[in-house]
């Protein structure tokens, strides 16, 4: 059993720049991908986006050590440390995954980067965001997606203090994961979703956010884990051990 990953990210109409951004790491048959969604308000939060992610990633290329919830964890605190003196006042929302073959995923996600399950052209999301919508109890995320106080997000990676993310394990199966930005989940119905995964970029909107997901499906192989659709974009960092 292996993996094959494919990135779709597209640029939406409410900033100058796509804030969207994702990193792959690759170590033997093991897997970490981060999904990160910097706000829309501050300048530098795509650019706090994009340190996260290749932070994450090229500790855990480097790291020969076990890859745990806690070793998961501790690093993003050693990013915010490392981060917080040159980014102020911005956050962004993200899901950290951590895959083997053979194990259920372990997820970290702080904010309203969401992990669904793909199966016949509709997705089933597999978490809550963290929002005033569904601060006090769970929301389903159709109705949610219309809620205009999901906007206002209770956790996040937030360069001023370090906000503890929540902890999932989700069990691998035939159907593809997809780890996905609010641009996505909220603003695109289900046949859009669909076509935007298989490639299709969508007409844009007066006001569109960034839309972006990574969808990451068990395959039998006795190759190795691939990259494909976007591995172009300069909102992907991918590496290899």
């Amino acid at each position: 059993m292996t993996f094959e990953i494919e990135w779709h990210s597209q640029q939406g109409t409410r900033t100058a720049n796509n804030r969207d951004h994702a990193g792959i790491g690759v170590r033997g048959d093991k897997l970490l991908a981060i999904v990160l969604d910097g706000s829309t308000r501050g300048p530098t939060s795509g650019q706090f986006a994009e340190k996260i992610a290749r932070q994450m990633v090229n500790w855990f290329v480097a790291s020969v050590d076990e890859t745990t919830a806690e070793t998961m964890a501790e690093q993003l605190r050693v990013a915010h440390a490392a981060l917080a003196k040159d980014f102020q006042s911005v956050s962004a929302s993200y899901a950290l995954l951590y895959s083997e073959a053979t194990r259920p995923v372990v997820v970290l996600h702080a904010g309203d980067c969401l992990v669904g399950r793909a199966d016949n052209g509709q997705t089933t999301w597999l978490l809550q965001p963290h929002t005033l919508a569904n601060a006090l109890a769970s929301v389903p995320i159709d109705i949610l997606a219309r809620e205009p106080s999901r906007h206002v997000l209770t956790r996040s990676f937030r360069s001023k203090h370090f906000m503890a993310p929540d902890l999932s394990f989700i069990e691998l199966d035939d159907r593809p994961l997809l780890v996905a930005t609010d641009g996505f989940w909220a603003d695109i119905d289900a046949d859009g979703q669909t076509a935007f995964v298989n490639g299709d970029r969508l007409p844009d909107g007066d006001e569109q956010d960034d839309r972006s997901v990574l969808s990451i499906s068990r395959i039998k192989s006795d190759g190795g884990i691939t990259v494909a659709g976007d591995q172009a974009a300069p909102n992907l960092y991918v590496r290899i051990a």
